[in-house]
């Protein structure tokens, strides 16, 4: 956690790009659910990563990842900034 209290997953991300290779030959198209240092494992669908990062870590951060060969970016505007 950083000071500002915002949670940050760069473990996840390193050990995720780490392994995108690896993944990407035997899950492409999955999802891969990722605590700390470790791959727990790789799911179907993306609710079902979640699903099974909340029954396994509960509130604690965790990460869920597409396993695909280059992540595209999502860029949207919030309209609900409440201004």
């Amino acid at each position: 956690m950083t000071t500002s209290g915002t949670i940050t997953l760069q473990t996840e991300l390193d050990v995720f790009e780490r392994l995108r290779l690896s993944l990407l030959d035997r899950a492409p198209g999955k999802y891969a659910l990722v605590k700390g240092r470790d791959l727990v494992d790789t799911f179907g669908s993306e609710a079902e990563a979640i699903r099974e990062g909340y029954r396994r870590f509960g509130n604690e951060a965790f990460l869920v990842k597409h396993i695909v060969e280059a992540d595209v970016p999502l860029n949207f505007t919030s309209f609900n900034l409440g201004m």
